[in-house]
């Protein structure tokens, strides 16, 4: 799902594509709204104002001080269920990779919605393990941002984004490992790296950094 400037949200829509319950949504919503990102209209609902790349550098600024943390911990914290969920994101990433039509795989919507959910997964699983509540409720406020404006790298063009999946696979990959391997300061280094390529690829598609 792709939503636009000024196109009214659905509490309920955003939960279904995040994978969260309602409750979570509706609060960062109410944050959301706090910071300006989104307004409430009286009688009407909530909408989605037009986000700047400043706005938009400063949240990858923040995923660059967070996530590297949260990988850190998850070296030391992760559950065997835990590190099992995220080898089966990677499993599953690393199969599309592999794909021998890929670009025409891509040209699927809903392959593209799971290559992004499973990109979610992948990241929401380590914020859990790293056993931090406020770090893991910041990440689903910056999940909901990214999936309500047109920013997310998944919605490249297919040939653009293939180009993209095999390097996302191999990093989530290496992050998984060192993470398994109880490896914290490299868990920490290879995701610092990862989300710092994701901010410039994005920020370079809306002319940002």
């Amino acid at each position: 799902m792709l939503f636009r400037s000024g196109q009214r949200l659905s509490h309920r829509a955003l939960a279904k594509d995040l994978g969260l319950s309602r409750s979570p949504v509706r609060e960062a919503l109410l944050q959301l709204e706090a910071e300006g990102i989104i307004e409430h209209r009286p009688q009407s609902g909530v909408y989605l104002r037009e986000v700047s790349p400043q706005e938009l550098e400063e949240l990858y600024d923040m995923r660059e001080l967070i996530e590297p943390y949260a990988a850190e911990r998850a070296a030391r914290l992760a559950s065997p269920a835990q590190l099992e969920q995220i080898r089966g994101v990677c499993d599953e990433v690393t199969a599309i990779a592999r794909q021998p039509r890929l670009v025409h795989w891509l040209e699927s919507a809903k392959n593209r919605r799971r290559l992004s959910m499973l990109d979610i997964e992948f990241h929401a699983t380590i914020l859990a393990a790293a056993q931090n509540r406020v770090a893991r409720r910041f990440f689903e406020n910056a999940q909901i941002i990214s999936l309500v404006v047109s920013w997310n790298h998944f919605q490249a063009e297919p040939d653009a984004l293939a180009k993209r999946v095999v390097p996302t696979a191999q990093q989530h990959r290496a992050i998984y490992d060192a993470i398994k391997r109880r490896a914290a300061v490299r868990a920490r280094t290879l995701m610092r790296s990862h989300i710092s390529g994701m901010a410039k690829r994005v920020l370079a598609d809306i002319g940002g950094r």
